[in-house]
């Protein structure tokens, strides 16, 4: 089942994320580390210019998913980046957040707890089409699992799995959404 936040829990993580960051620029500051509290601001910035670009794209059941998905307890840390133009992917909503979220669960299942694990998601705009590429690092308990679950769960709707590799400490997922009537890519 999706959680759904409510507008005071999405303020008490948001408040607690900025002063976690706020706090960190002050440690530094007090140290006298001019150039890592600009390292520090530029990532901020930089986060925010993501979260931007991950919103502009009108999917915002997807957005709410990926944007919040550290802000639980998960055996997976999710970084995610928007490369290249913008588009209007709110025909693929339901669709791409659903097997991201099923995805998701089953990479949490198998996730060695033990070992720091990584998904990095990169969703690429451009040339006609988007696509997202998912990259994880870390130790998966039952490989084969995670291969026969991408070798069987196809995407539903237009969403069409172009490609994996699922190896001792690593993966890749290529999961493409092509042109549709009604999608605007910029």
């Amino acid at each position: 089942m999706e959680k759904r936040w409510t507008v005071i829990e999405v303020m008490r993580h948001a408040r607690h994320d900025w002063l976690n960051k706020i706090q960190l620029i002050k440690g530094h500051l007090a140290l006298n580390k001019v150039e890592r509290v600009q390292e520090i601001i530029n990532g901020i910035i930089g986060e925010a210019q993501q979260e931007t670009r991950l919103t502009n794209l009108k999917a915002e059941r997807f957005a709410e998913l990926i944007m919040t998905y550290n802000w639980e307890p998960h055996p997976i840390f999710l970084e995610y980046e928007v490369v290249g133009d913008e588009a209007d992917l709110s025909l693929y909503d339901e669709p791409l957040s659903e097997w991201c979220r099923r995805f998701f669960r089953l990479l949490e299942e198998q996730a060695d707890e033990q070992r720091e694990n990584h998904l990095c998601l990169t969703i690429e705009i451009g040339h006609g089409r988007a696509a997202l590429f998912f990259d994880g690092r870390g130790a998966w308990r039952d490989g084969e699992a995670v291969r026969a679950w991408l070798g069987r769960y196809e995407p539903s709707g237009p969403l069409r799995l172009v490609s994996f590799a699922v190896g001792a400490d690593e993966l890749t997922v290529e999961l493409e959404l092509p042109p549709c009537p009604g999608i605007s890519y910029s």
